[in-house]
């Protein structure tokens, strides 16, 4: 059990290097606004693409510095990942801080757009957050949270379990933040505008879900293999977890292949 947790850190710990230096590397290669345009270009007129263009480097100019901001989410990741050198700390407790360190650098970059965009027009009809949060990665979301819930009985999983689950709470809130937020518009191009931000909207908050449901496959995953074979009941649960986390990707992926909807 002693090996299979070290291996754990050490394997946990050389992610959230590689993730910390990727993101003192190329700076906002997770989160920025074009990443969620490479699939729609294709779907649209090179006119169209000029325009499209055109709002993306407004928006991504309104929303700040995301070089600065990636480059300290990149410390507190490298950082999260000497933490697991300390074998006091819950193998998990590390990944779920940078996860949490990520969500909190896009709820940051929220604020600061929606301040810049209100002073240049009101904010248009509030969406449903169900467009930016379809009912199946809520059920997904739900799926990874109860298991972890569960897991968090046994007593040798129970520090990292209560640790997933509240990273989940804070990123789960900020998704939800995020998804019923007003749409915020410059009103030069208002139709390209409105369709970026729904866009953006969506794709930020079904990858904050997917990242929340991130550290509780990782704590299952390895809690799982701690336990006997006949623990057939947590071994359901992993399954369901695992269910959710596939769910929460595979939407997740969708803003980088589909095509925009223009209003």
């Amino acid at each position: 059990m002693a090996a299979r947790e070290e291996f754990a850190r050490l394997y946990t710990g050389g992610i959230l290097a590689l993730l910390g230096v990727a993101q003192l590397a190329w700076p906002g290669c997770f989160a920025s606004v074009t990443v969620f345009f490479r699939g729609a270009r294709k779907s649209l007129s090179p006119d169209r693409v000029e325009r499209l263009d055109r709002v993306i480097e407004s928006r991504a100019r309104a929303e700040g510095d995301e070089g600065r901001q990636s480059r300290l989410v990149g410390v507190v990741t490298i950082a999260a990942a000497a933490l697991e050198l300390l074998p006091q700390t819950p193998f998990i407790f590390p990944y779920a801080i940078a996860c949490l360190a990520m969500a909190v650098a896009l709820l940051v970059t929220y604020l600061r757009f929606r301040r810049v965009a209100e002073v240049r027009v009101a904010p248009l009809v509030r969406r449903t957050p169900l467009a930016a949060l379809p009912p199946a990665i809520i059920l997904a979301a739900a799926l990874c949270f109860a298991g972890t819930a569960i897991f968090s009985a046994v007593p040798q999983f129970r520090a990292g379990a209560i640790a997933v689950l509240v990273s989940m709470g804070v990123l789960l809130w900020i998704a939800w933040r995020v998804a019923i937020s007003p749409a915020m518009l410059f009103g030069d191009d208002p139709e390209f505008e409105y369709a970026v931000d729904a866009h953006v909207r969506f794709g930020r908050a079904t990858g904050l879900v997917a990242l929340a449901c991130a550290p509780a496959v990782v704590l299952v995953c390895l809690a799982i293999a701690e336990l006997p074979p006949s623990a057939h009941f947590l071994g359901a649960v992993t399954l369901l977890v695992l269910a959710g986390f596939a769910i929460a990707q595979a939407i997740n992926l969708g803003p980088l292949v589909r095509p925009m909807k223009l209003a």
